[in-house]
Parts: structure tokens; sequence; C-alpha cells
């Protein structure tokens, strides 16, 4: 509903640009939640980012639409979990979101 209010109604595995537009829509999230709204959009299963992605708390994620063909709409992620902020500012990103690197890390999270 969020999108379509924004001009871009979902047909099957695309969406049609009702009224394209270059509104910026923000969505304050935790990463789970996240997982399902990117895999939804880009039409992969949510397994996929849960596993093999991570954003920690406090990043940014960019998603765009492109409208390559008239009429149809496409969303193109370009920046994943971005914490350049933190950095910029001296912070380090949490480690809240990962898993222990090696199993022998005693102060890391395990499965």
């Amino acid at each position: 509903d969020l999108l379509e209010k924004h001009g871009y109604k979902r047909e099957g595995n695309y969406y049609r640009a009702v009224r394209p537009n270059n509104d910026t829509i923000c969505l304050f999230c935790h990463f789970g939640l996240e997982s399902v709204l990117l895999s939804h959009l880009m039409n992969v299963s949510p397994m996929i980012i849960w596993h093999h992605t991570c954003a920690a708390p406090t990043s940014v994620t960019t998603i765009v639409t492109e409208e390559r063909r008239k009429g149809i709409a496409n969303f193109r992620m370009s920046a994943f979990g971005d914490v350049s902020h933190l950095y910029a500012n001296d912070e380090p990103p949490a480690f809240a979101a990962r898993y222990c690197e090696c199993y022998t890390n005693e102060d890391e999270r395990r499965d």
C-alpha cells in the first residue's frame, strides 16, 4: 500500500510506474524486517539476505527506482548496511548483527 500511494503498483514480479516520481521514503526497522522488505522488492528469498548479509544496528540501506522502460519500475539497492556515518564520528559499528568469526572466539555470539 505504501508504494502504491507513491505511484508504484506491484504486478507479478515488477512494479507498474503509475505516477513515477523522485519521492524519498524513509523506513526505520530491524534487520529481520529489512530483509523481508528487500526480498519482496528484489524478488529473492529473504533467506539469502538473512544468512549472507549483515546490516548492523544504525546502518543505512538505500534503494532507488529505475524506470528503464516506460511505465515499468525496478528497485535497485545502491547501498546496503552502510555505516560510514559511524566511522565519520570515530564510532565503531555494533557487532550485534553478527555471529562469531571463529567458533573459539569466546566473547562473540554463536548460533
